[in-house]
This record gives structure tokens, C-alpha cells and sequence, in this order.
């Protein structure tokens, strides 16, 4: 039986589809006890390719419309998929939305609207009647992502952050009636599990637990490098010099060709994409960074080793170099002692 004790502990074990397949009966109970028409669910879009609303659309395990049915969710407004239009659709807003979601950056009031108001307005009057949760869905909406990168003529920020300070649209004390912070999925796009479990959560009165960036620590609570499949290879020291030696063998680490999983935290190479089939490291492609906070002027240049970004973490080229390697290093001591790895003698001649 699903309790609010063991619902994070499950899901953080298995994917949304699983999840919902095991459970979906019992977080349709516990929505219904909220009333009839089900949990009133409003996603607004300022700057964005849609690319979040493109991902959660591609989930395979459950896809949208099953998830949608076994969450019993009463979808009022999307942009992307709602079939009203003009007028009929700025009505559907009039309302007090139970969960809100917020698909990109939030830009200055002259740069963006929904119909004849700022973008910006409808956020904040929707948010401050929003009941239980604001969730702030991919890179743009969380942290301002490419919309508020360097130049940033639009002015954009995210929903409660702008890069890694809090302020954003909303200000740095805003909470929902229920009396939650913005709950942030970063990602470009973020991944579909992450938008299904937090909102599978919030909707049964489960209170994620959310780090200094306002992320689940469900999914966030790790760097990228710990749960790489390549990160063996790091550990020994084989490092791929080119994009010739990135084959599917897995055979190098990516480190040198500017992998920025070792500062970037999120669980996508253990969950992976694609219905759990794939993640760009194993496709022979180097993490760029799209969840960290800084992504996408701190992850800069891309494909170029972390030493060499210098500004990366707001220090100097040497300075990143040194903490670079001194945080890989201390990552590497935890994880040997997790596992409980010893050297056994004669190791070392056998890697030669």
C-alpha cells in the first residue's frame, strides 16, 4: 500500500511508467478525496521551443495520456495541446489552479504575452492563487537557461532563480497556499520521469524534499560523473582524446572532450531517456551541463576540458583546474568506500 512514508523511497527507485503502473489506483484515490473533477492543473509558457512539453509527450512508460487518466488530472490550460483558442482559451485561466507549471524563462512585460498581458502578470497572479505547488519545468523556467544567457536582451529569469541566485519572477519568499517554494526541474529539456513523479508527489501531499536550488533531491542529490557508465575508465585514467575514440564500447571517459557531468548534479544517467534505453554519454556524446544552474554561460565553451571554462564556478582557469580535480578525487575516495573497493596485491601489474 502507497503511504506519504515510502512514496519518495519508491519512486526514486523505479521509473514514472513502473510507478504508476504499480500504484496508479491508490494516487487516484488519494486525488479524488480532493473532489469530482480532479486536480485543476494549469502550464503556462514564456520563452521556450516547447522542448519540455516535446519531452514529457515522448514518455513511453506510461505516455502522457496514460499518466493523465491515472493521475486523474483536470488539465485547464496548455498552450501545446489544448484545443480552444483566442479568448475561449485566456478564459480557461480564470481559475484557481491546484498545480501550476511554468515551461520557460519569464522575460521583461514587452517581450512576451499570453494574448494581451505580460507573461509575466498571468505568472504571478496565477502563482499567488496557485494551492498546492508552482512547478518550474526545464532549464529556461527554473534558472533563465538560454533565454537569460550572457547579453540577456530580454531581461529573462526563471520562476524563482536567475542562474544560481534566488529572486527570479516570483521573488526569493514566494511560496504556494500550501506553503511550498517553486519546486525546480531543470533540464534542457527536463526529463519527463522528473515532471510525472514530482507531480504524482505534490498531488498526493508529498512534500518533496528540495536542495539550496530548490530540486527534489530525489533526482538531484548526485554528479552525473558518479553514475556515468564511462566513469570506470575515468577512475584508470583513459581518457578519450578525440571523438574518434567515443564508441559505443564505452571503453573511454569523455573528461577531456568537456564532459560536464562531474560538476552537475541529476540522475539522467542512471534513469536515462528514451523509455530508459540511453543517455548522451553513452551515445558518445559529453554532458554539457543542462542541469546545473550556471547551463548555459557557465558550461562554456562547450567541449572543452572543465580546466580550460574560466568560469566555471566564478574562479579563475588554474583555480577550476585545481578544485576540478580535488572534488573528482574526493568523489572517487567516496565511491571506492561505498562499494568497499580494496586493491588486492598484483592489481597493478595486471592492468599493465
Amino acid at each position: 500500500m502507497l503511504n506519504r512514508r515510502n512514496f519518495l523511497k519508491i519512486a526514486g527507485a523505479v521509473g514514472a511508467g513502473m510507478f504508476l503502473d504499480l500504484y496508479g489506483s491508490d494516487v487516484v484515490k488519494a486525488i479524488e478525496q480532493a473532489g469530482e473533477k480532479g486536480v485543476k492543473l494549469v502550464w503556462i509558457q514564456g520563452q521556450s521551443d516547447s522542448g519540455c512539453t516535446i519531452s514529457l509527450l515522448q514518455g513511453q512508460h506510461p505516455d502522457i495520456y496514460d499518466a493523465i487518466m491515472k493521475l486523474n488530472v483536470d488539465i485547464r490550460f496548455h498552450p501545446t495541446i489544448m484545443a480552444a483558442q483566442g479568448e475561449e482559451a485566456m478564459k480557461a485561466l480564470d481559475i484557481e489552479p491546484d498545480v501550476l507549471v511554468v515551461e520557460g524563462s519569464i522575460p521583461d512585460p514587452k517581450f512576451a504575452a499570453m494574448g494581451e498581458r505580460p507573461v509575466i502578470d498571468i505568472l504571478k497572479e496565477l502563482a499567488a492563487k496557485t494551492k498546492i505547488a508552482v512547478v518550474a519545468v526545464g532549464a529556461c523556467a527554473t534558472y533563465g537557461g538560454i533565454p537569460a544567457a550572457h547579453g540577456n536582451v530580454t531581461n529573462s529569469v526563471g520562476v524563482q532563480y536567475h542562474k544560481s541566485k534566488k529572486g527570479g519572477a516570483l521573488g526569493a519568499d514566494f511560496k504556494s497556499k500550501a506553503g511550498l517554494p517553486v519546486v525546480n526541474l531543470p533540464g534542457d529539456p527536463a526529463h519527463p520521469d522528473h515532471v510525472l513523479l514530482t507531480l504524482s508527489a505534490v498531488i498526493l501531499g508529498v512534500i518533496p524534499e528540495l536542495d539550496d536550488k530548490g530540486r527534489p533531491k530525489l533526482f538531484f542529490n548526485d554528479l552525473i560523473h558518479n553514475q556515468c557508465a564511462r566513469r570506470g575508465f575515468y577512475d584508470k585514467g583513459l581518457l578519450a582524446a578525440s571523438f574518434h575514440e567515443t564508441d559505443f564500447s564505452y571503453e573511454k571517459c569523455l573528461y577531456n572532450l568537456g564532459c560536464r557531468g562531474p560538476v552537475t548534479n541529476s540522475d539522467c544517467a542512471f534513469r536515462k531517456w528514451n523509455g530508459g534505453i540511453n543517455v548522451c554519454m553513452n551515445g558518445g556524446a559529453p554532458c554539457i551541463g543542462c542541469f546545473n544552474e550556471g547551463f548555459p554561460d557557465d558550461m562554456s565553451p562547450l567541449f572543452q576540458p572543465i580546466e580550460k571554462v574560466p568560469t566555471l564556478l566564478g574562479i579563475n582557469a588554474v583555480d577550476a583546474g585545481k578544485v576540478a580535480v580535488a572534488v573528482t578525487a574526493a568523489g572517487i575516495a567516496a565511491h571506492a568506500i561505498r562499494r568497499g573497493i580494496t586493491k588486492k596485491p598484483g592489481r597493478e601489474e595486471e592492468e599493465k
